[in-house]
């Protein structure tokens, strides 16, 4: 999947191709409008104001007091985004706001624009992350709870998309009661895996800072009833033992392959005998390939965490070198992308054999 300039018209085509059309003028400055365009009206809460019909500018500013000049370029930009629709001299949203951005939209994304305020700081760091090799690693410098909030609402609406194709190809032993969910915040990837396999039920291990805030979004989607929340760090805190399923989502890729393969030593240790660790994640293009999309949250985990994406292979090697076996690479085509990498708990005796040869 790419993003960029698209022609609509055979004319535009033409001039696209004959190379008359200033294409890094158009990414430059129209990818950072249109995302600047939703963060704005939907914090100003024009989106909302919207929600109820067709609706002229006049209406609109009185409704959410703002200018109306500056209101209607703001609209019309949304029609041409495709985020709103123009009847006459009034604007009503397209079936894509409708359906994505107010706050009980059946895939409501407003969060994630929320917290887009949070990503446009990180990006300013790019050239520094170029110069230096250093990225921004937000989760230290995050320091409002305004932010925290965001992202973790952010991170709750982004996982409703991957909850139920994680959960359908999750291998859970039979008997399974216990999932520990590793830095899984909200808790609903984990949830998913446990209403598909009762009685399994999920205790997340996350941050504090993560916790205040994921514990009222798990109540608020009703998960509480098979998720439990514990504070804690994934790299220091007791992970408990003789666990059944272990789940790391959308979490490895804050680290560096030394510190990915060191928790996949611990996550083995917690593991029962023939337990499960799942890592589902945003994959990277293996080493030595062409350039692909992969390449791009490859690029934003580097500079928001100073690590990055990996491959599944290289997921795959981390686990068999901790002691899991039985490991197996599998990429959902609805969820495009993504990757999961799964595996069993050797016995401590046959690992300890492994390490000796």
């Amino acid at each position: 999947m790419k993003f960029g300039v698209i022609p609509t018209s055979l004319i535009e085509r033409l001039a696209l191709w004959t190379g008359k059309v200033p294409v890094p003028v158009l990414d430059a400055l129209v990818g950072p409008l249109k995302a600047r365009c939703l963060m704005a009206a939907t914090t100003t809460g024009v989106f909302e104001a919207m929600r109820d019909g067709t609706h002229t500018v006049r209406d609109l500013a009185s409704r959410c007091q703002v200018d109306a000049t500056a209101l209607e370029l703001l609209l019309r930009s949304l029609v041409v985004f495709d985020y709103a629709a123009q009847h006459g001299d009034g604007f009503a949203l397209s079936a894509l706001a409708r359906r994505t951005v107010l706050h009980d939209s059946p895939q409501s994304l407003v969060g994630y624009i929320a917290f887009n305020y949070s990503q446009w700081r990180f990006m300013e760091g790019l050239e520094v992350l170029l110069r230096s090799g250093r990225g921004v690693d937000f989760h230290r410098t995050m320091e409002s709870p305004e932010e925290w909030r965001a992202y973790q609402r952010a991170m709750l609406e982004f996982a409703r998309f991957d909850a139920p194709v994680l959960a359908a190809r999750v291998p859970v032993p039979a008997g399974a009661r216990d999932l520990l969910d590793l830095g899984g915040s909200h808790g609903l990837m984990g949830a998913a895996i446990c209403r598909r396999h009762p009685p399994l039920r999920s205790t997340v291990l996350d941050l504090p800072q993560a916790i205040v805030h994921a514990r009222p979004l798990a109540a608020g989607e009703r998960l509480d009833d098979v998720v439990t929340h514990q504070v804690g760090d994934l790299l220091h805190s007791d992970l408990g033992r003789d666990r059944d399923v272990v789940l790391l989502s959308q979490i490895l890729h804050h680290f560096t392959p030394e510190v990915i393969a060191a928790v996949l030593r611990r996550v083995h240790r917690a593991a029962r005998a023939g337990g499960v660790v799942a890592i589902w994640e945003m994959e990277a293009p293996k080493s030595g390939t062409p350039a692909g999309s992969g390449d791009v949250p490859a690029l934003y985990f580097r500079l928001t965490s100073t690590s990055g994406a990996f491959h599944g292979d290289d997921y795959a090697t981390w686990l068999r070198d901790a002691g899991f076996e039985g490991i197996r690479i599998a990429r959902p085509a609805l969820s495009p992308g993504n990757v999961l990498v799964t595996g069993r708990a050797q016995p401590e005796a046959a690992v300890d054999d492994h390490l000796r040869l």
